[in-house]
């Protein structure tokens, strides 16, 4: 293999090397005149939201400069010089503040040292800083930091220059590193440029390149837990490192290659890929087979080794490298290029091949940990209930939040249990603790609780006979729980808590009130006084909202504050559609990044009386029965006849049917089809047990594309024609759901009795209950 130049080491005058030839020439006057333990420039990232290092003289510890600090943290001294404009001096003292403030700082200065910064800027335009550190400290005398801060200043006025002139002043994907002895032809501080290049080549197979780039990828694979966070970290440290434009990360699983990320391949590249058997003769397959690095410098290479492959012509060169873990291989990295020609350098192929061990290492550690993450997820929610009520006097939606990273499961859960008199039953409970035990006695009680309801005992009851239960299961473990009895025949609902937050409701003038049930303690824990309940009135169209602790953000606010938010929330959109509702309350609520279970159940209350209630209907499709996608067109044909609003049929046919297909294919489960009728809209919601949202098998580079690959061009049909629509998580499944506007001309036709069948087959367009 010819080995070929690096861009930056060639010489030439454009923008990139103009900046290179300042940054380098300020460092080396810095350097020769303050010689430091590490001697760095830092610049704005494209998106100007980080100060990069940019470039550093190579010295014994230059692989330990800190990466990218974002220029709103003050904790870093590089940030306050940036964003103060003075030079600042951090101290040994100072240093342990940063280290205490921001404990990863610690690997880049693990030992004691002074650091001062002066900002690169000018009146009109802020680059960055220079960065010098000592080890070990050292006192800093004023003339030394007005020269630091001269340099600064003038290389500040050659950036600027070079922005006038067009030019663009950013850090590179990976720092560069110079030697810190001047140009022998002569100091290049305040000349123009010349054909000698400042910067050696950004890698090398030993020294601070190598050191630097190893150490970042360490760091970010440890702090990576889904595969999409190892695709994301290699991405960063290899595409355009090594100047590649596309990258597929695959694994040898059961005998097939199985694409788990890629970023800046086509759906059709990712699909040649996907699957193919390692019995058969592919670059990918053969790299692995033959644990090999293949090198293809152009696509007529590739075609050569590999007659009929199909291959993506807008690439040149392709790197195929074995991803080793254990000491086996099992899987392959592919990296293509824009260009032809042998791609890598002889070192850069070597230091690939030692980072690529790392990925594979990390990639196996995350399929793992996504396995067993999913396992217990999946055991959680086989606890919640398979499906809510569809009923004409109430709606509901809930919402149900699993615990954060970490393969921990929790005693959270909802359930909505029919009682023996027609009503409905609503409980929210929270078993202590984040383990499996947890979640078995939080199986065992839910269970008991329906069991009771069922019977017909009243909520006091119920939570007295619970605690028993769980006083007699020999655990330590306490719950909470929300007991609330709702008579669908006048509204009324009895109300009883075990330690548990009463519910939130709507009154008839859109308050929020808070019922305060006679307090009960924990269910397991002594009840000498037993429990007691109170009753409440509901108004037809009170919304009643019940949750668990882990949807509050009680650690920064405190929990009357958290739950005031809520109730906040409540009172302004109470209106709104309960699965919009739903999503707002759990957005707001719950912390980002939160590692606490949360449970919310949200119901309306729709009235008793014959004129207040909504006509609903249901029906069932099952499980890979695509067949039945025609009989349900028929069934709507029915429906929407009994309803007059046949006028709606043509599109409702189109929405529902994409909208079940696409549950079919993906959910793997029985589809349930809901429809709600009111006065002046049409409601279907398609409920399947697959709570997660299809997702592709790579993770592509452009989410936009991403999301058209996956769901093609059915969203975008239900987006066009439906009035609103979402899709939400709801306990051991998701809802997806969509409305029609039902036309002003149509509502008055069916007030008057007007033929409806005889403008059946006109498309009449819904988006925003306009005729089109």
């Amino acid at each position: 293999m010819n080995s070929q130049p690096s861009p930056r080491s060639t010489p030439g005058t454009g923008p990139e090397v103009l900046r290179d030839q300042i940054i380098a020439s300020a460092l080396r006057r810095v350097y020769g005149r303050l010689p430091a333990s590490t001697c760095t420039a830092y610049l704005l990232t494209a998106d100007a939201r980080a100060l990069a290092p940019a470039m550093t003289v190579e010295t014994p510890l230059s692989f330990t400069i800190a990466p990218a600090v974002p220029v709103d943290d003050l904790t870093w001294p590089t940030a306050q010089a940036h964003r103060t404009g003075s030079v600042v001096v951090c101290d040994e003292e100072c240093v342990r503040n940063v280290i205490r403030r921001s404990p990863e700082a610690l690997i880049h200065i693990p030992v004691p040292m002074v650091v001062v910064i002066a900002p690169i800027r000018t009146a009109r335009h802020r680059f960055g800083a220079l960065a010098l550190r000592w080890v070990p400290p050292r006192e800093m005398a004023e003339e030394d930091l007005r020269f630091l801060r001269a340099v600064a200043d003038e290389s500040a006025v050659r950036l600027a220059e070079l922005v006038e002139r067009g030019g663009s002043v950013e850090a590179p994907p990976v720092p560069l590193f110079v030697s810190g002895r001047p140009d022998p032809r002569g100091d290049d501080v305040a000349g123009t440029a010349t054909p000698h290049p400042p910067v050696t080549a950004a890698w090398s197979a030993a020294g601070g390149p190598f050191l630097f780039q190893l150490q970042r990828l360490a760091t970010e694979l440890t702090a990576a837990v889904h595969t999409a966070d190892v695709l994301a970290v290699t991405r960063a440290r290899t595409v355009r490192p090594f100047r590649g434009r596309a990258l597929a990360l695959c694994l040898a699983e059961a005998g097939h290659l199985h694409v788990v990320g890629a970023a800046g391949l086509s759906r059709g590249v990712v699909n040649r890929i996907e699957g193919t058997p390692l019995s058969q003769r592919t670059p990918e397959t053969d790299t692995i087979n033959e644990i090999a690095v293949k090198i293809f410098p152009s696509v007529r290479a590739l075609r050569l080794g590999y007659p009929g492959l199909d291959v993506d012509l807008e690439r040149e060169a392709r790197a195929y490298f074995p991803l080793i873990s254990h000491g086996r291989p099992v899987g392959c990295c592919v990296l293509e290029f824009a260009e032809s020609g042998d791609p890598l350098r002889t070192e850069e192929i070597a230091i690939l091949a030692i980072m690529l061990e790392q990925v594979g290492q990390s990639l196996e550690r995350a399929r793992a940990y996504e396995a067993e993450h999913t396992l217990t997820r999946t055991i959680q929610r086989s606890l919640l209930p398979r499906s809510l009520p569809h009923l004409s006097e109430a709606v509901l939606a809930t919402r149900y939040f699993s615990a954060g990273e970490g393969a921990e499961v929790g005693g959270d859960w909802y359930d909505v249990v029919p009682l023996p008199d027609g009503g409905l039953g609503l409980v929210v409970g929270e078993v202590a603790g984040n383990s499996l035990d947890s979640v078995a006695v939080m199986g065992q009680l839910r269970s008991g609780v329906r069991a009771y309801a069922a019977e017909g005992h009243a909520p006091a009851t119920v939570l007295e006979r619970s605690s028993r239960l769980l006083a007699e299961l020999d655990t330590d473990l306490t719950s909470t729980c929300c007991c609330v009895w709702l008579d669908l025949a006048t509204g009324i609902t009895s109300i009883a808590t075990a330690g548990h937050p009463g519910l939130l409701i709507t009154d008839v003038r859109g308050r929020v009130v808070r019922p305060r049930p006679p307090p009960g303690p924990p269910l397991g824990a002594p009840a000498p006084q037993g429990y007691r309940q109170s009753e409440v009135q509901l108004a037809a169209g009170s919304v009643a909202a019940l949750f668990t602790s882990g949807l509050l953000d009680t650690r920064r606010q405190g929990s009357e504050a958290a739950v005031d938010r809520v109730i906040r929330l409540l009172a302004d959109h109470r209106d709104e559609d309960l699965e919009v509702l739903a999503d707002r309350i759990a957005g707001l609520g719950r912390p980002r990044g939160s590692r606490d279970q949360a449970a919310l159940l949200l119901v309306r209350y729709e009235g008793a009386r014959p004129e207040d209630r909504a006509r609903v209907a249901r029906t069932s499709i099952r499980r890979h029965d695509f067949h039945a996608v025609a009989e349900v067109r028929g069934f709507l044909h029915d429906l929407l006849g009994r309803w007059e609003v046949l006028p709606l049929l043509d599109d409702l046919e189109v929405l529902t049917s994409e909208v079940v297909t696409n549950a079919l294919i993906h959910a793997h489960s029985e589809v349930e089809l809901r429809l709600r009728e009111y006065p002046d809209r049409i409601r279907v919601e398609v409920r399947d047990s697959n709570p997660y949202p299809p997702v592709p098998t790579a993770l592509l580079e452009d989410e936009v594309s991403n999301q058209e690959a996956e769901s093609g061009r059915g969203l975008l049909i239900v987006d066009a024609l439906a009035s609103a629509w979402g899709s939400s998580p709801a306990g051991r499944g998701k809802t997806t759901w969509f409305e029609l506007a039902i036309p002003g001309w149509l509502r008055g036709r069916r007030r008057s009795g007007g033929d409806t069948e005889a403008v059946r087959g006109t498309r009449w367009g819904t988006k925003g209950g306009q005729v089109s």
